[in-house]
């Protein structure tokens, strides 16, 4: 099974996700991606204020570090 890494891209920083996420495919990437994005915007309460994280978004990669993917935190 790939594994896919979901790092944050907050302007010019990157926020790596070390570790990745055995999943079976890109769309189910994106799928959980986007789960943890309405989880954020959510809950004001744990994560902040929905505002900042409107500039951020996810860079999908693989193993080598390829970006695959990007969702911006503002398109949900």
């Amino acid at each position: 099974m790939p594994r896919y890494f979901l790092n944050i891209r907050d302007n010019d920083a990157l926020i790596a996700d070390p570790d990745g996420d055995d999943i079976p495919d890109l769309d189910e990437a994106r799928t959980l991606a986007l789960e943890i994005i309405h989880d954020i915007l959510g809950r004001p309460n744990v994560y902040g204020a929905p505002g900042p994280w409107q500039a951020r978004s996810f860079e999908i990669t693989d193993e080598s570090g390829t970006v695959l993917l990007t969702i911006p935190f503002a398109s949900v």
